[in-house]
């Protein structure tokens, strides 16, 4: 059996330098890096779990990593569980639709533990696109029945983009970097069982936690056996449903980039982008449409099979179970209310709420044509709201708002910031707002409050 583990390991190292990168490339890992600083920076502000998951740090009083937003620091191995659940706390971080995950989340929490020590722009951005390169793989790897069993890919694919990430930073060897891949089968797990709790943001901290790890593991030399990802017992038979060859998820490296192509999906709602199809069109029909809610009948919400897999509740009792609720982002716009960060951590929903909740219905018709060019592939969302005297108002959104295929540009990235920051976003904005890469120095100096 060929080796695939060194196989993809020297795929990576041939890969561009940042050089060579195109601008387009630059341009959306320049945006990564400041949605996740907004991410942070607003979990810090806003987020009432944050203060406990600050004390679970093991190395307490040790260590020089920034608690980005803060002015604590901790353990690299610490940071990278803190960092990691605030930048997806509020779930107002990037997503990718091949992922099904959030992938800088967990990738840059990893890299900024080590930047302490080793300060290059260039290959911090090259880490950085080649973590969000090799968790996509790995993603259409497992296939789509690895997240509808109940897998989170962010703590899943998500283990082998940061540990990528990590060990091309550090210039591990080839023999380093691809034992440190080989030991991530031994340290994947996060199920969406715990999706609207605390716990599914720290899916994130986690994986990048146990990607430091991995990575001081291999510099130790405690180190296991070869060739996980596609040996007996390995990954792609433990974990994965896909029975084509595994060397053809990995092939063409770096012809083309995840990060440009579908591309990374920014958000300007702190809840699941499963909901951006069901927000689109709930606003469309508000902005054309003027009726008073307690004449609605009935509303309908159709979806794809499977396209609300990520939408566990339909009716949540708090706003952090709301996060993955089609029905209460709906029964919010249509009270007028906005889809805010304290919409999303209220600890319970109005009765007033949960009566308009009642009368929602998800529906599945697989007679309905899936247009050719939905983002995700495949997805829609038709919201039908049938009044009492029978009129009925419907709006279909097949490629909702931040996608990539509509897509939010540089500007629309630090208004987000200047929204849910105010002040505090100066600092960001200066930075970002001007031409060019931003220097590992000055990262460095972001992540300090």
């Amino acid at each position: 059996m060929d080796n695939l583990t060194r196989e993809i390991v020297k795929s990576i190292h041939t890969a561009p330098k940042y050089d060579q990168l195109d601008e387009e490339t630059k341009s959306h890992l320049k945006k990564g890096l400041l949605d996740y600083f907004i991410c942070c920076y607003s979990t810090v502000e806003h987020e009432p779990n944050f203060k406990n998951v600050l004390k679970t740090a093991i190395y307490t009083g040790h260590g020089e990593t920034s608690i980005i937003g803060s002015t604590a620091c901790t353990y690299p191995f610490d940071a990278c569980l803190i960092n990691g659940y605030s930048a997806h706390a509020l779930d107002l971080d990037d997503v990718h639709s091949e992922i099904r995950g959030h992938p800088s989340a967990v990738i840059l929490s990893l890299l900024l533990s080590l930047t302490e020590q080793h300060r290059k722009t260039n290959r911090f951005y090259e880490a950085y696109l080649i973590g969000i390169e090799m968790m996509t793989r790995v993603s259409r790897l497992l296939g789509t029945k690895h997240y509808e069993k109940g897998f989170h890919t962010t703590a899943t694919a998500g283990l082998y983009g940061a540990v990528s990430a990590g060990a091309y930073y550090l210039d591990f060897s080839l023999l380093e970097f691809s034992q440190s891949l080989d030991l991530c089968v031994s340290q994947i797990s996060g199920s969406r069982s715990h999706f609207g709790t605390v716990i599914k943001p720290l899916h994130a901290g986690l994986a990048a936690q146990k990607a430091w790890q991995i990575l001081h593991f291999v510099k130790s030399k405690v180190t296991g056996n070869e060739n996980t990802i596609v040996s007996k017992n390995g990954l792609l038979s433990m974990y994965g449903e896909n029975k084509e060859d595994a060397n053809k998820f990995f092939a063409d490296w770096g012809d083309h980039w995840a990060v440009d192509r579908p591309g990374l999906w920014f958000k300007l709602y702190p809840c699941c982008s499963a909901n951006a199809h069901v927000i689109d069109a709930a606003k469309e029909i508000m902005k054309n449409h003027t009726f008073i809610i307690d004449d609605i009948e009935h509303i309908n919400l159709y979806f794809p099979p499977n396209g609300d897999a990520a939408l566990v509740y339909r009716m949540p009792e708090n706003g952090e179970e709301g996060r993955f609720s089609a029905e209460y982002c709906v029964a919010l716009l249509l009270q007028n209310e906005d889809l805010s960060i304290e919409n999303f951590i209220i600890e319970s929903i109005s009765e007033e709420t949960k009566a308009l909740i009642k009368k929602m219905t998800r529906l599945y018709d697989k007679n309905i044509p899936v247009s050719k060019n939905s983002y995700p592939k495949n997805r829609y969302n038709i919201v039908e709201i049938i009044m009492k005297n029978g009129v009925k108002h419907r709006s279909r959104i097949d490629v909702p708002y931040g996608s990539p295929g509509n897509p939010l540009n540089m500007e629309d990235l630090l208004e987000k910031a200047n929204k849910l920051l105010k002040q505090k976003s100066e600092p960001l904005i200066k930075v970002f707002s001007a031409e060019g890469t931003v220097g590992i120095e000055v990262i460095m100096e972001l992540l300090v409050k």
